[in-house]
């Protein structure tokens, strides 16, 4: 090959692969000189840069994939036909069955064995039309057949001469010499009934035919492999808006620089295309995939080992009918990164992300992930039973609850809702948490006045949980009262400026530990409404009503005062205010009817360390405030 020739070439220097990208002189030294980049790009010494001067671009981003070999110190390996390299590995389909009878002596690891039987199988291997997958590669093969002859079509009658009768299914040409896609076309012509082509690591011209050239479609190839091909969106548009491939079914594209956004109007044109692998593509983001979202019938997508650290696009892709996706050692930090997947794949059923940050972000990573991908049926090559995903959606709504217990705004539920999206999914699947549903009833009990329905609707929490422990307490504040029961006479106007008075007035509801006693609960309410612990009267209000004997209608005005119980221990006080009896609530029409009065039982919590959950019984309670000292104004 002349040396004008080689640029643009592929060629072999010892069996290493490479192209020839410039060809000439180089500042400060003698010489004709040629750059290659390797196919192994950590073989060479320099990126096309030498001294300062850049003489020429790799398609490899390595800063070691070129060097400079003068044309005349490396002899330059025989490139070879596919027929010849067909005939080296095996055999000749002419072969005589008598050639091979007499044993011949061969030398294995320095000893010598007698040759027996090798005749069958080389006679087996010679019978090229009964191979069914043939594999070629790294065998320096540039082209289909030598071309001795002076016309085009005089060759192409040759090659078919030669391939008409093979019934080749799969064919790997992988690690060869071909840069024309011209030599890739002849063979599929020839191969009628060839379905599966592997090109790995060849390099293709980006502009393989000529402009206005008809090219007929191979309709019979289902799968194509150009792994490292150095293949861009451009090749891709070539290669299918000429619709060389209308049927594939499977197109590997591993190891290309696909992360660049392809030109507006690429149409891939696979309407059968259902799996597409793009391991090491250097794509950090789905945007440039977005011709993909136009292929109806793609199911399987691979990403395995790209830089990827957001699924998110915008605008959102979409991906109809996509079902499984391989996200194996890509960059993703956390599980929240998966928040796209239902939009984005909604019919995905088969997710893989193992050895990324994702799966390291929580201790149960496999849990979460089930939970925040509704569809899913296996994860990681393991199937997800009916069981798993709900102790896994289960779990999930255990960890997000004490997000929104702790969360203190509308603005902060939003933004956990925003992080969590499948939330309201679940809650309506299993029901909302108890505690958030109680967080819910006291923010808006404390926005609005509670109706009667929702004071008498009891509330159930679990057992021996923090909330079963707790009693509501709504204390008021009351003005006192003189020792002759005549009120105090009104406050002074400068008196009812003071916010302390003003702060008495206010009703305050508190959720209380029922073990709370009695000396904490006043420390508590004395600083409520800005009162001396000690001066403070606390009266239960039940819901009792006992009788007024119609002998003593100056009971009417009854209440369990310290003063009218009299002395004596705390359970004897409490006994004389008519614990021992308990009657059914009576409404204003019974005592009407039956014409009788009937006054509320009030219990005085007086102070002692007993638990305020043994004078209240039930989940809610109204307590009167009162005031010992008569100088405390209301």
């Amino acid at each position: 090959m002349a040396e004008k020739e080689l640029v643009r070439q592929r060629v072999s220097y010892n069996g290493s692969l490479c192209t020839v990208r410039w060809r000439g002189e180089i500042e400060g030294l003698k010489g004709q000189w040629l750059g290659v980049e390797w196919d192994d790009p950590s073989r060479g010494k320099h990126d096309g840069v030498y001294a300062g001067n850049r003489y020429f671009t790799c398609w490899s981003k390595e800063p070691t994939a070129a060097s400079f070999i003068r044309p005349d110190s490396k002899r330059i390996d025989d490139a070879r036909p596919l027929l010849s390299a067909l005939i080296d590995k095996y055999g000749s389909e002419n072969m005589s069955e008598g050639a091979n009878e007499r044993p011949s002596t061969i030398v294995i690891s320095g000893k010598e064995v007698d040759e027996v039987g090798f005749d069958a199988i080389s006679r087996k291997q010679a019978a090229w039309s009964a191979l069914t997958i043939v594999s070629l590669d790294s065998l320096r093969i540039e082209n289909l057949y030598e071309n001795p002859l002076s016309t085009q079509q005089d060759y192409e009658e040759e090659l078919r001469a030669l391939y008409s009768g093979l019934k080749w299914k799969e064919l790997d040409l992988s690690r060869n010499l071909f840069a024309d896609w011209d030599e890739i076309t002849r063979i599929c012509r020839c191969l009628k009934d060839l379905k599966v082509l592997k090109l790995n690591s060849n390099r293709f011209r980006i502009t393989p035919f000529g402009q206005g050239e008809s090219i007929q479609p191979f309709e019979q190839l289902a799968e194509l492999s150009l792994a490292n091909c150095a293949v861009g969106w451009d090749n891709i548009r070539t290669l299918c808006i000429r619709r060389l491939f209308p049927n594939l079914q499977s197109v590997c594209l591993a190891f290309n620089p696909l992360n660049e956004l392809p030109g507006p109007f690429l149409d891939l044109q696979l309407p059968n295309l259902t799996i597409l692998d793009l391991t090491s593509c250097n794509l950090s983001s789905l945007q440039p995939l977005s011709p993909l979202t136009h292929l109806l019938s793609l199911s399987t997508l691979n990403l395995r080992s790209n830089p990827l650290t957001t699924l998110s696009t915008r605008p959102p892709l979409i991906f109809p009918h996509l079902k499984a996706i391989d996200l194996t050692s890509t960059d993703l930090p956390t599980l929240s990164s998966l928040i796209p997947i239902p939009t984005t794949f909604p019919e995905l059923s088969s997710l893989k992300t193992s050895h990324a940050p994702l799966t390291t972000s929580h201790p149960s990573p496999r849990l979460i992930t089930i939970a925040r991908v509704p569809g899913l049926t296996m994860l990681n090559n393991t199937p997800i039973a009916p069981h798993e995903r709900q102790n896994a959606e289960l779990y999930y709504l255990s960890t997000i609850t004490p997000l929104f217990l702790a969360a203190r705004t509308d603005e902060e539920e939003t933004e956990i809702i925003k992080d969590h999206p499948q939330w309201k999914h679940l809650c309506k699947k299993y029901g909302e948490p108890e505690s958030i549903t109680q967080k819910r009833n006291a923010r808006s009990a404390t926005s609005r006045p509670k109706s009667d329905e929702e004071n008498k609707e009891a509330r159930s929490y679990p057992p021996h949980s923090l909330g079963a422990n707790l009693i509501t307490i709504t204390f008021h504040y009351h003005p006192p009262f003189s020792a002759s029961d005549a009120p105090l006479p009104p406050p002074q106007p400068q008196q009812a400026q003071d916010p302390k008075i003003q702060q008495r007035r206010e009703q305050h509801t508190r959720s209380i530990p029922n073990q709370t006693d009695i000396y904490r609960l006043k420390a508590l309410v004395g600083r409520l409404y800005a009162l001396p612990s000690l001066e403070i009267k606390l009266v239960l209000e039940t819901d009792e009503w006992d009788p007024v004997p119609a002998s003593k209608p100056q009971d009417d005005d009854w209440s369990c005062s310290e003063d009218e119980t009299g002395s004596g221990s705390d359970d004897e006080r409490s006994s004389r205010v008519g614990f021992q009896k308990k009657t059914q609530k009576k409404t204003k029409g019974d005592e009407e009817e039956r014409g009788e009065k009937w006054i509320r039982r009030e219990v005085e919590l007086v102070d002692s360390t007993r638990p305020v959950g043994s004078w209240i019984q039930g989940p809610e309670a109204s307590v009167r405030v009162e005031s010992r000292d008569l100088s405390l104004l209301r």
